[in-house]
């Protein structure tokens, strides 16, 4: 244990989380971004988005051995330069569709590195009842730097154009200060100290959950600035205060997330999940701006439940050793799920009848039997729940 306090940690470990809820933040200039590209279909566009989760698969499962090159606080560092790398990109290049994409890959690789270390490193340092704390302070900070991001692309873009909305990417410079000031240098893990990761039924059943929640959770943020665009509901600054509405209500989930898995314990995600379904289809059954703000605040609120407990439950499943690479592989198979999703919801919703609001109707569908399911069936015992882990 480093001579830092473990609250001089915690509060590195929080800053460094806030820029991890991007992928979602960026939502309010797709809309500004298919008007620049009007022979780019739908689904091309939220590609822009979904293209930074699926570069998350191959980075996150390398972002374990790389444990025995590099510490973690490298690795998250490096991961954070890449974010502001990325944002950097469209303002020189975003002439072409294809160089948005080449931004979102660079922004998808360093969020990997980020998502993946600033989890690990929290199990790293705390334990039971307190890491479900921390865990939950770590949902705030994202609801906290995904409110920042939402807001201010979508600001950026309606001032100016919508390139400029990756300025927000300009926050990692800060986090990067804080980060080498309050969190231990850490050491190499060698391979000899890792044990092979033991990745049983019980896990896979989890990723598979994660992932098939991931295809319709993401309908929300790759469809909602072009719900208001065409329901003449507003521009790219409404979708930014829809955005920022539902980080906002994460602040909420984050503040009760250790009271939540004390109460629920192996329902808590199921139970998040649904609450999820909830705020979709309210925003799917109206074109009233309070009311989608209002389904926002419910899907941000389970969104805020339903992260940090995946990620909490996925390492209390394994020996802390194995938790890094048990991490990346819960959370790429949810962010597959995010890349998919187009595709899937697009096509699907389609057969209901013609509408974007169709895809957050079937959305919300879908997600209520998704969480139906792991309620009857959980991925956790109550004791994974509350952290009870192997060692």
């Amino acid at each position: 244990m480093s001579g830092k306090s473990k609250k001089v940690i915690a509060a590195g470990l929080l800053c460094l989380s806030m820029t991890t809820s991007c992928n979602s933040s960026l939502s309010p200039i797709l809309a500004e971004i298919g008007k620049s590209f009007p022979n780019a279909g739908d689904a091309a566009v939220q590609i822009v988005l979904t293209l930074i989760n699926l570069v998350t698969l191959p980075v996150m499962l390398i972002e374990p051995f790389l444990e025995s090159r590099f510490t973690k606080r490298g690795i998250a560092v490096a991961g954070t330069v890449l974010m502001l790398a990325g944002g950097l990109l469209p303002q020189a290049f975003h002439s072409r569709l294809w160089m948005i994409y080449g931004a979102s890959i660079v922004i998808g690789a360093g969020l990997s590195l980020v998502v993946v270390v600033s989890s690990s490193l929290i199990s790293d340092y705390f334990t039971g009842i307190e890491k479900s704390r921390v865990m939950g302070f770590q949902s705030i900070f994202i609801s906290i730097g995904g409110t920042l991001i939402a807001k201010g692309s979508g600001f950026f873009a309606v001032m100016t154009d919508w390139w400029r909305g990756y300025l927000v990417f300009l926050i990692c410079i800060p986090i990067v200060v804080v980060v080498l000031l309050t969190v231990p240098a850490g050491e190499t893990v060698p391979k000899s100290k890792k044990k092979e990761c033991g990745i049983s039924g019980g896990l896979m059943y989890f990723a598979l959950l994660c992932l098939i929640t991931g295809i319709f959770v993401a309908a929300f943020n790759t469809n909602i600035a072009m719900y208001i665009d065409r329901n003449g509901i507003g521009d790219a600054g409404t979708a930014g205060t829809v955005a920022s509405v539902m980080q906002v209500a994460g602040i909420a989930g984050g503040l009760l997330f250790g009271g939540i898995v004390k109460i629920f314990k192996r329902f808590t995600i199921g139970l998040s999940i649904l609450l999820m379904a909830a705020g979709t289809a309210m925003a799917g059954f109206s074109t009233s701006l309070p009311v989608i703000c209002g389904g926002a605040a419910v899907v941000g609120l389970g969104f805020a439940v339903r992260n940090p407990g995946a990620v909490t439950f996925t390492a209390n499943m394994v020996p802390a050793e194995q938790a890094s690479l048990a991490i990346a592989i819960v959370s790429a198979a949810y962010n597959i799920g995010n890349f998919i999703s187009a595709y899937i919801v697009n096509a699907a919703a389609g057969v209901l009848g013609e509408g974007i609001e169709k895809r957050f109707i079937f959305s919300a569908a879908a997600l209520v039997i998704i969480g139906a399911v792991i309620c009857i069936k959980a991925p956790v015992t109550d004791a994974q729940a509350l952290d009870v882990q192997e060692k």
